[in-house]
């Protein structure tokens, strides 16, 4: 579906010579097909691993739309103009109800998947006890769920492949039609929304199979991880923390060459998952905290080697087949000895 001010503001950015997701560095192949896709007015599913930047290109997108006139306190960000909701249909026929500012940061509406999500978090619920005073499709019965407040926005589904199938099913009306049937009641409710989902590779434990027909109604669109130790890098130095200690150009490239050999190479086999752009940025910050403690302005390899495996053990996961499968620590410490020669 197509939002109010995200296609302009794309090819506004665009003519200008921006990228409007410059806060990643790289993935130029998954960036220009993501902005394809919202220009169509399509939804959008972004495969990868964690860690590489996939909750951070959602907010970034959120954070560019311009600010819209709404119905104030309305959940649905109703239009002033063009009320959607009960409530606000009524205050214009009443000519009462005032306006407010939206602004883009707060059109997002954020669902974590997760096993324990249920419909009504989604979808909303019905108040018995109101619904009988006063019938079950005035609005005072209904709260409503994330994916009508999305309304006139974006919804940020993260882990999609997470929830079980009865909430994959609960989706598709919504997405496909635009109003949802809570229980036995045809609550029509607006879901003007582009939804903007995430999901872990299908080898990665504790993920659902999205059926076939969720998947139709989403463009997939696969991210990985740096393409380049060099950018890799670029990263480090963008995003992480400055604890003002001095981080030598070996000792970031000895942080990034261990984050990597535990994706690539020998290692690849051993380990499942290997160590996200998070973990290199954990230990990059890490490194300089150490040497803090030791009354240091200056980091060097030998805190990288003291801080490597607290910053990446919990970042990994070896294989079921992986030798190591019941000792990690010992797959890192043959990766630093490996990388860092010690």
């Amino acid at each position: 579906m197509l939002i109010e001010g995200l296609s302009e503001r794309i090819i506004e950015l665009v003519g200008k010579g921006e990228d409007p997701l410059s806060v990643i560095m790289g993935q130029e192949d998954a960036k220009e097909k993501i902005l394809s896709s919202l220009l169509a007015g399509h939804h959008v599913l972004i495969e990868g691993p964690p860690g590489i930047g996939k909750t951070t290109l959602v907010k970034h997108l959120a954070s560019i739309l311009p600010p819209i006139r709404a119905v104030k306190d309305c959940p649905y960000h109703c239009d002033p103009e063009d009320p959607a909701c009960p409530r606000c249909r009524e205050l214009k026929l009443e000519g009462n109800g005032e306006d407010e500012s939206v602004e883009g940061g707060h059109r997002l509406i954020r669902i974590q998947g997760s096993p324990d999500l249920t419909v009504e978090d989604l979808l909303g619920d019905i108040d018995p006890s109101i619904a009988f005073e006063f019938g079950p499709q005035d609005h005072r019965a209904f709260t409503p769920g994330k994916l009508l407040k999305g309304n006139r926005g974006i919804v940020f589904f993260d882990e999609l492949n997470r929830v079980q199938e009865k909430l994959q099913n609960a989706l598709l009306q919504v997405l496909e039609e635009g109003f949802a049937t809570i229980g036995p009641f045809d609550v029509d409710f607006p879901s003007n929304f582009v939804m903007m989902g995430t999901m872990n590779p299908r080898e990665h434990a504790g993920v659902e199979e999205l059926s076939d027909v969720l998947l139709d109604r989403f463009d997939v669109i696969k991210m990985g991880y740096p393409e380049t130790p060099e950018r890799e890098i670029a990263i480090l130095k963008k995003f992480g923390k400055d604890l003002g200690v001095v981080v030598p150009e070996e000792v970031l490239e000895a942080i990034v060459n261990l984050v990597r050999t535990t994706r690539d190479g020998e290692w690849k086999n051993e380990l499942e998952q290997g160590a996200s752009v998070r973990g290199g940025l954990s230990l990059f910050e890490k490194v300089q905290g150490y040497a803090l403690v030791q009354g240091r302005h200056e980091s060097n390899m030998e805190d990288v080697k003291r801080m490597a495996v607290s910053s990446l053990l919990s970042r990994i996961k070896p294989s079921p087949e992986s030798r190591f499968y019941d000792a990690p620590e010992e797959i890192l410490d043959s990766i630093i000895r490996e990388v860092m020669e010690v």
